[in-house]
């Protein structure tokens, strides 16, 4: 890693606590305006969104840089608002994209939960008909033995990966089948509730004008989510807005250490000086990056607010 020359510290913070302040001034600045003059409420949602998480980000990066999952999580995610940010300045479309593809995130959360509950259904069923097996054969002579089957079955069941069997012993094996059998309904009642308000979505995008404008729905219900699908990479993407050199630099350096690799394993886990002022310097500066986008998204413009006291 890049070694900074001895002495230097002192200098490297007052410099990137400079650029915080201005970041944080910046905030002030496009929270304070984006209601007045904020290009519509589509522009003024996803710009306080944006806010947000840039300021949680910001906070864990800075409050806990000796924690190495935080800071490059952090780091990484900040890089993608950068990208999503400028997408947002260069392509008109993009917030249409952005906002309504949350649909699609919740519909297929959704399905995934259904479809990894299954299995949990199936393995607390299994144990159920077991249980109920071994029920049968109890009498006066193998009580002991039979007790001891039936823990042996649920200390089994508490070592089997899983997401909702928890409380399968505290329930007991049939009544928990119906807890997780309940869930499964919930989850899939929660996917019919999405569809629906996303087919109600759609014919809203239909009445405005901009979004019709700028997509080619044909005034067809069926064109508006293949119009707004994004099918790129986050690689793609980091290409498209002129930032290819450091989404390899970031996934490559972050996937290191987020992921199981001999890297990650085989060398210690904590960063070392050099590298925690590395992150700390890119997140501000990427921050800076991303508040100039904001600003020139939201259309808030270059006026200096004035908080007056009394």
């Amino acid at each position: 890693m890049f070694r900074y020359v001895d002495g230097i510290d002192k200098y490297i913070d007052e410099r990137r606590m400079e650029v915080i302040r201005k970041n944080n001034n910046r905030i002030i600045n496009i929270r304070t305006l984006l209601p007045t003059f904020g290009k519509s409420e589509l522009v003024k949602l996803l710009t306080s969104k944006y806010l947000e998480v840039v300021e949680k980000c910001s906070i864990e990066i800075y409050e806990k840089p000796d924690s190495t999952i935080s800071l490059i999580s952090n780091l990484r995610f900040l890089f993608e608002t950068c990208i999503t940010t400028r997408l947002l300045t260069s392509e008109e479309n993009f917030k249409y994209k952005v906002r309504y593809s949350i649909y699609k995130h919740q519909l297929d959360k959704a399905n995934s939960h259904v479809k990894y509950s299954k299995l949990d259904f199936d393995l607390i069923s299994t144990v159920s008909s077991k249980e109920k097996e071994l029920h049968e054969k109890l009498d006066k002579s193998n009580s002991e033995k039979i007790f001891a089957e039936v823990d042996q079955l649920y200390d089994e069941l508490g070592e089997e990966i899983s997401i909702l069997l928890d409380q399968a012993e505290f329930n007991g094996a049939d009544y928990h089948k119906e807890v997780v059998n309940r869930y499964i309904d919930s989850q899939i009642e929660r996917k019919n509730k999405i569809s629906k308000e996303w087919e109600e979505k759609k014919k809203l995008l239909l009445a405005d004008s901009e979004a019709c404008a700028l997509f080619d729905f044909r005034n067809q219900i069926s064109k508006v989510e293949s119009e707004l699908k994004d099918t790129r990479s986050w690689k793609q993407k980091a290409k498209d807005v002129g930032l290819s050199e450091l989404y390899e630099f970031i996934y490559d350096y972050t996937s290191a250490l987020m992921h199981s690799t001999s890297y990650a394993v085989l060398t210690p886990k904590q960063l070392d000086i050099s590298e925690i002022t590395m992150i700390l310097s890119l997140a501000t500066r990427l921050n800076c990056d991303i508040l100039r986008k904001l600003k020139s998204f939201s259309g808030v413009p270059n006026m200096k607010v004035l908080h007056v006291d009394g």
